[in-house]
């Protein structure tokens, strides 16, 4: 009986290895995918383990039945194996996308090239609407995306509505709910339902102080979930569609949103790759937007994404609102003749075939039949 406790925690420690393996597939299904996103606790208990082994057999509670390479090796392979993904996430890894010098770095009120963009998502049932307002309210900025608000929470924060005198606002009862507010002018916009009927985006060219336009576009796919039987199709269709629609992009970009997915996925990398676009959390840190009440059980799930024209003031994720995300809040500075100063990571040979593997299992999705997707090639944004 004592032996079998060694195995069992050999078990544990095999299952930590088995599962990470499992990321190497592409296939969408939730069992899958999952193991994307606790890789930093993944690293935790595989360590967590061999400490535990260590005690037992320090303490001299069973026969020795397996040695501590046993133990030792898979530790140290899922170290490093995980470790390789999340490190670009982390200050011991060179930036991704440059800092603004500190001669430029002004606050968004005084300089006409900064842009202070806020993303949060505010939880459909989360009435806590005094508290969200007064962290928004504080952040004050120029561009704000909130996801999940149905009627109830429009009506609620209408008040921090009716100060931006431009919007959009799409409210919805089924956790896809968006409002996208901002002090610049909207010039024009469009609601896009690119992979599934009742997931919007929002594509808005906003235009500068100085005339110019950029591109801002909110997002919110589903997310793979056991409890809703939810794969990754629809969530890995939206953006690599959308990494693909904002290659040829000249305009500056700026994408962002509740993406549920973590930084270091295949996806997310895949949108990086053929999107040209920058991720300014890579060499600053992971930001852990969910889940606010958990801290163990935290993942980067809120990201803001843009193109070489900006570089970066400010990267902060805001304090808890009720939510089960953390606000996010990025500062951008305009300066598109720092564009090359960049290290945009590049596309590798077999990326457009990743590309087309993910929309064609969206198309033949029986539950997926959005305008990017449509079934009729013709009608498809996609070809």
């Amino acid at each position: 009986m004592k032996a079998a406790v060694e195995i069992v925690l050999f078990l544990l420690l095999a299952v930590l290895v088995l599962g990470s393996l499992l990321t190497l597939s592409s296939h969408p299904h939730w069992l899958i995918r999952g193991w994307d996103f606790p890789r930093v606790q993944i690293i935790v208990i595989g360590w967590l383990i061999v400490i535990a082994f260590g005690i037992w057999r320090l303490c001299g509670f069973g026969p020795a039945v397996l040695s501590y390479r046993w133990f030792l090796l898979p530790a140290a392979f899922l170290t490093l194996w995980h470790g390789f993904l999340i490190v670009p996430y982390t200050p011991l890894f060179p930036v991704q996308a440059k800092a603004t010098s500190a001669a430029e770095r002004k606050s968004h009120l005084e300089d006409a090239r900064t842009i202070r963009v806020v993303l949060s998502n505010v939880e459909k049932e989360n009435q806590q609407y005094d508290r969200w307002l007064e962290v928004i309210e504080n952040a004050d900025p120029d561009v704000l995306v909130v996801l999940e608000p149905d009627e109830a929470w429009v009506d609620a924060i209408k008040p921090l509505i009716e100060r931006y005198p431009h919007r959009v606002v799409r409210p919805q009862d089924n956790w896809y709910g968006m409002v996208m507010l901002s002090r610049l002018p909207i010039k024009e916009h469009q609601v896009r339902y690119l992979v599934q009927e009742d997931i919007p985006s929002i594509d808005a060219m906003i235009e500068l102080e100085n005339g110019d336009l950029m591109r801002v576009v909110a997002v919110h796919p589903r997310p793979p979930e056991p409890w809703r039987g939810n794969d990754a199709t629809a969530r890995d269709a939206e953006l690599t569609i959308w990494g693909k629609e904002l290659e040829d992009e000249t305009m500056p970009v700026i994408i962002g949103g509740d993406l549920n997915d973590v930084a270091w996925s295949s996806t997310t990398r895949l949108f990086l790759r053929t999107s040209g676009l920058l991720d300014p959390r890579r060499g600053r840190g992971f930001f852990n937007t969910f889940h606010a009440d958990h801290w163990f059980l935290r993942y980067p799930l809120d990201h803001v994404f843009h193109s070489p024209h900006f570089t970066v003031s400010k990267i902060q994720r805001l304090p808890k609102v009720g939510s089960d995300h953390f606000p996010m809040m990025i500062d951008l500075r305009l300066e598109p003749w720092n564009s090359d100063d960049h290290d945009v990571i590049e596309e590798k040979e077999g990326d457009d075939e990743e590309v087309q593997l993910r929309v064609e299992r969206a198309r033949k999705a029986e539950d997926i039949d959005g305008e990017a997707v449509d079934r009729d090639p013709d009608k498809a944004v996609l070809d």
